[in-house]
């Protein structure tokens, strides 16, 4: 599950991190597993306190999914993705309980405009996530509850 976390003006939270083996960097959500037992609203609370601190999360709208696969320090990962949008009042992130592999890859945090992610030469996870978002945006935000499909990336 993973989260777009937005301000009250559009902003969305990355994480910035490195991959150990291979030292690339990269911005992707908030976001993880959903354990045993827990809804998705629940997983989606426990992630964003986890990596950022914020301890009162509002319900999330479903606004995409995606199956995926991506490397991380020379593994290879499978998931489904099931994408959640908060809107919440800007915060300074500050980690609470990172597992192991985040507290080695996770260097830092920043709030994003769509257009700087159109801009930006970083590598940005999901790929085109400036223009998805500029996309929702136009299309107020998900307010009807339709989720889209999200491609490959």
């Amino acid at each position: 599950m993973k989260l777009l976390l937005l301000d009250e003006n559009d902003r969305v939270l990355l994480i910035h991190a490195k991959d150990p083996q291979t030292q690339a960097e990269c911005w992707y959500p908030v976001g993880g597993g959903i354990e045993p037992g827990e809804t998705l609203q629940e997983a989606a609370a426990r992630e964003a306190y986890e990596e950022t601190g914020l301890t009162e999360l509002p319900p999330g709208l479903p606004i995409w999914h995606r199956d995926h696969t991506y490397e991380y320090d020379g593994r290879k990962f499978d998931v489904h993705e099931e994408w959640l949008l908060h809107r919440i009042e800007r915060f300074d992130p500050r980690p609470t309980q990172l597992s192991e592999a985040e507290r080695h890859s996770i260097f830092g945090f920043r709030w994003w405009r769509a257009e700087e992610l159109i801009e930006t030469t970083e590598t940005v996870f999901p790929p085109g996530l400036g223009q998805l978002m500029g996309e929702l945006a136009g299309e107020g935000w998900g307010d009807d509850g339709r989720r889209t499909e999200l491609g490959e990336g």
